[in-house]
């Protein structure tokens, strides 16, 4: 039995497929050799002597491992992957071409590149077009295009670019939650009293300063503070009441209100949806000094926190040559790295959320709503009319049983252009003829920073490193080791507010007022060998007196920081301040298991069973949370596939009545949903694949904490129109006691028992969701890195270490596809999954010696070979059906054949279908495979 050679088909006829439009202009550049070392994790080495050509071997190295990543992510960032993914992804799509750039953008950031930013995008185009080429030439493209009947596109600079203004710009850059805010409040208004009341309340739920009891990662004396403030009710001006009043009956701008579009969208909020849900830059961070190492030399631990994905959006690479001595990790589809280590240097990142974006709020002409009022005087909105066109096969895959009805889409993107920028009109109130427009301090930025921060890796020193970042425009917080010294260094472009009007909430054109910014490491919280002798983060503030971000509820008496902050300091007594590389890998990993937020609620509930009168069953219910407790709140999964006690269900289901008889009659509609399950995403909220409401960055527990402490001006636990107990102690522990007795009925219900040391729930898992036609990887839950490194500098590879899951590849041939659909998919999908499981780390080579000692392939490859130049876009772009869908790819693939009716392989005849003058290549023979297990028309492969 001889399977079909569809790759065959499309590599045989790659010319006549590529060939039939205008080929890619190319500049000429000298031929170099490059040379490439690969271990067997698939983590290669590019040694080259110039940028150009370091880059070219960075791009060939990407698209042999992520080819059909990249041309998913170059869409994702233009915009343009509804037409290729489905209706699911129109959010995404109108988001990004609201808020980032258009085609025309895209390219005038190519224009306007420096020489050097130009040379490494050219060379990475030319390296991953070489490998399109060869892999075309040998059958070899990704499995998933030949599927789908997919010829991928040739790789343009400006790709490149569109992927690093979505990851920096959407991910770089903080605030911008304004109107969200409002939304919150107009709520509030209606529910309290006096708007008056409902404001002080909301005071205990967003700050503008961050508070005293707030961990932050380094001392208040070595951060410049605020003087930004919350004004007082009486202080608020009446337009800027109105504002927030015409927030509650937003409408998205620009489409159509028959549109299902997320909240988050309308409101401006810059977050991950569709395919990239949970991708975003959280992170955590661990440097030690000196001082505390048992080896007189500075040790770094975690990572980045960038979702879950397969294969991953970072990508491992090492890059050796034109003054690059780098490895560690960037992004697919980006020739730079972002996080790793020099002989001399190691660094890692987590996302500062400082508010770098504001809304603003303009009338609108009643006769015009393309006219609106800046300083007194009427203006147009500069209009651009898009069209979404939506894949019918990726509408199926989804659901839809009609997808037709989501063939195009049209939407208009309105900007503001005043103070020397342009700013996305994100909604309006056409009843009250208020338009909301969002300005961000970094626009038309994202290019030249990424390429600021790329030049880290050139660094033999952590001043080198600080003089790269010094106008870095991005909010980041940069964690760096040398051999004798560590630093702190955070980085943004913050605005210097001097307008009237509270900063929580849009502001109307005549309070808006920006004298100026702070940009890059002088924004005032960078800190060189700190006085604590080491640095924890894990999103939070510098330090108390900080500005805050706009976010409510971001950072307050509780947050995730906190259990780290607490294992550093027990391993530092523990070991006599003589610390490990080990010590910090085991904090980073007990902080990825154990409860940060449980600790701050756990013992008001335990102590609300403390009456006499109360019944056996909450004291039951307490006792077990006392057992949960005991174990500093793990949730490492127990052997039997349940957690070993019932705490961790108790204090979930607690937790969830909680927030509704707290919150729900202040907030409405408002009130906060929880999900405890990372894998139940519905791909539009901007969920936390890692460990979802158990550890996320912005936690909804912190209004709650301090309800509990009694550190609120408004009375939470109280019943806005019910009767209340006079002591705010005994009516917190009268609302807590109901909240176990509701919960206690739900759980009873649940497992069939009234017993709560039987309430044991399932070990909760995270999932790597498939980014093309692999099998979703499941996994205990754990808080953790997506990417993470384990480092001490001149201590040789038993002291450098490195993981990255699944694995750095994703590649899969036509002839695996079949497998991998019955269940067997290759193993280099998943060569680094079982290292993280088990909180293992491979080997993190750097020196020659050490690439060379790893390596288990070598290869060279020359620049600038015509072959790469050959490859043309197609004379119209194909429509491109991906079934990679939020949900899992491969279930997506599974249901369509199903739902439309038809085979993969009558999918597949028509993406095989060659003209007869196309070449004669032979794709390589294919051993056979077995068809018993193969279902929904996908034994149709075989033949």
């Amino acid at each position: 039995m001889k399977r079909r050679t569809f790759l065959g088909a499309t590599g045989a006829t790659a010319a006549g497929l590529l060939g039939t439009g205008t080929a890619t202009a190319q500049v000429e550049s000298p031929i170099e050799n490059v040379e490439i070392l690969t271990d067997s994790y698939g983590v290669s080495h590019i040694y080259a002597d110039d940028v150009y050509s370091l880059s070219f071997g960075n791009g060939y190295v990407q698209a042999r491992d992520r080819l059909f990543q990249m041309d998913a992510v170059r869409l994702l960032g233009r915009g343009e992957s509804a037409e290729w993914l489905g209706p699911a992804q129109l959010p995404s799509d109108i988001e990004v071409r609201r808020d980032l750039y258009s085609r025309e953008e895209i390219n005038q950031q190519w224009e306007q590149a420096s020489e050097t930013t130009r040379e490494a995008l050219r060379g990475y185009a030319d390296g991953v077009n070489r490998r399109i080429s060869e892999m075309a030439a040998k059958g070899n493209l990704p499995g998933e295009f030949a599927a789908l009947g997919r010829v991928p596109e040739p790789w343009k600079p400006e790709d490149s670019i569109a992927f690093i203004n979505y990851a920096i710009g959407f991910f770089g850059v903080g605030g911008g939650s304004e109107l969200s805010n409002a939304k919150t409040l107009a709520e509030m208004f209606e529910n309290f009293d006096s708007e008056r009341e409902a404001w002080e309340a909301y005071g205990d739920y967003n700050h503008v300063v961050v508070p005293d009891d707030h961990y932050g990662s380094v001392d208040e004396a070595e951060i410049e503070t605020t003087d930004e403030e919350a004004l007082a009710y009486d202080d608020l001006s009446e337009e800027q009441l109105e504002v927030i009043r015409a927030a509650k009956d937003i409408e998205p701008w620009g489409v159509s209100s028959a549109l299902e579009i997320p909240d988050g969208v309308t409101e401006g909020l810059r977050q991950s949806r569709g395919m990239m849900e949970g991708f975003k830059f959280g992170s955590n961070a661990i440097i030690v000094g000196s001082e505390l190492s048992a080896v007189d030399k500075p040790i770094l631990g975690a990572g980045p926190q960038m979702g879950l994905f397969k294969p991953p959006i970072p990508y491992e690479v090492g890059l050796h040559g034109a003054g690059f001595d780098v490895v560690g990790m960037g992004v697919v589809g980006a020739p730079a790295l972002v996080i790793g280590r020099t002989p001399e240097i190691a660094w890692t990142v987590t996302t500062s959320g400082d508010d770098m974006v504001d809304t603003i709020a303009v009338e609108l002409d009643p006769d015009d709503k393309h006219r609106y009022k800046w300083n007194g005087e009427w203006h147009e909105m500069a209009t651009e009319q898009v069209t979404h066109y939506t894949s019918p096969v990726g509408g199926v895959a989804q659901g839809q049983t009609d997808p037709g009805s989501y063939d195009v889409v049209q939407q208009e993107v309105a900007r503001v252009e005043q103070e020397g920028t342009s700013m996305p009109v994100v909604a309006w109130n056409p009843e009250e003829n208020i338009a909301y427009c969002q300005r961000a301090t970094t626009r038309m930025d994202e290019l030249d920073g990424a390429f600021q921060w790329a030049e880290v890796g050139r660094a033999n020193s952590i001043d080198e490193f600080e003089s790269y970042l010094s106008e870095f425009p991005f909010g980041f917080n940069f964690h760096v080791v040398s051999d004798d010294e560590i630093a702190f260094f955070r980085t943004g472009k913050l605005p210097d507010r001097r307008g009237d009007g509270d900063p929580r909430m849009p502001k109307p054109v005549s309070e808006h007022d920006w004298g100026g910014v702070d940009v890059g490491t002088n924004i005032g919280a960078s800190v060189r060998d700190p006085d604590r002798g080491y640095v924890v983060n894990w999103n939070n503030a510098p330090a108390p007196g900080w500005r805050s971000g706009d976010s409510e509820q971001q950072w307050g008496t509780v947050h995730r920081v906190d259990v780290m902050e607490r294992l550093i300091g027990e391993a530092i007594e523990r070991t006599d301040g003589n610390l490990t590389r080990q010590d910090v890998a085991d904090i980073v990993e007990d902080c990825g298991v154990e409860h940060p937020f449980a600790p701050r609620s756990v013992p008001a509930m335990i102590g609300a069973t403390k009456p006499g009168f109360v019944d056996s069953q909450l004291k039951a219910m307490a006792a077990e949370l006392e057992t949960w407790q005991e174990t500093d709140y793990s949730f490492r999964p127990g052997s039997n596939g349940t957690y070993d006690n019932g705490g961790m269900a108790i204090w979930e289901e607690v937790r969830k009545e909680l927030q509704e008889l707290v919150f729900g009659d202040e907030l409405g509609e408002q009130t906060p949903s929880l999900n405890y399950d990372p894998t139940a995403v519905d791909g539009q909220g901007g969920g936390d694949p890692h460990a979802a409401d158990h550890g996320a960055t912005v936690n909804e527990d912190v209004t709650l904490v301090a309800a509990i402490d009694g550190d609120t001006d408004h009375r939470w636990f109280d019943d806005i129109d019910g009767e209340n107990k006079a002591s705010r102690d005994q009516q917190r522990n009268a609302v807590i006691r109901k909240a176990m007795q509701r919960a206690a009925d739900t759980l009873s219900e649940r497992y069939g028992r009234d017993d709560p040391t039987e309430w044991l729930l399932e070990n909760r898992q995270s999932e790597f969701s498939p980014l093309g036609a692999a099998n979703p990887s499941r996994i205990p839950m754990s808080n953790r890195s997506s990417f993470q490194q384990s480092i001490v500098i001149g201590e040789g590879l038993d002291d450098s270490k490195s993981v990255l899951p699944p694995s750095n590849s994703g590649h899969q041939s036509i002839d695996e596809l079949p497998l991998t659909l019955a269940g067997d998919e290759p193993d280099r999908l998943t060569n680094q999954l079982d290292l993280y499981v088990n909180f293992d780390y491979k080997p993190h080579p750097i020196t020659r010696e050490q690439v060379e000692s790893r390596a288990v392939e070598q290869k060279t490859v020359r620049t600038g070979s015509s072959d790469a130049a050959d490859i043309a876009r197609p004379a119209t772009d194909l429509a491109v059906h991906l079934l990679s869908v939020p949900g899992g790819g491969i279930r997506a693939v599974r249901n369509v054949p199903v739902q439309l009716q038809r085979s993969i392989n009558g999918i597949l005849d028509r993406a095989t279908e060659v003209p007869a003058e196309a070449g004669d290549t032979e794709a390589p023979e294919t051993p056979e495979a077995p068809t018993e297990e193969l279902s929904g028309g996908l034994g149709d492969l075989l033949e």
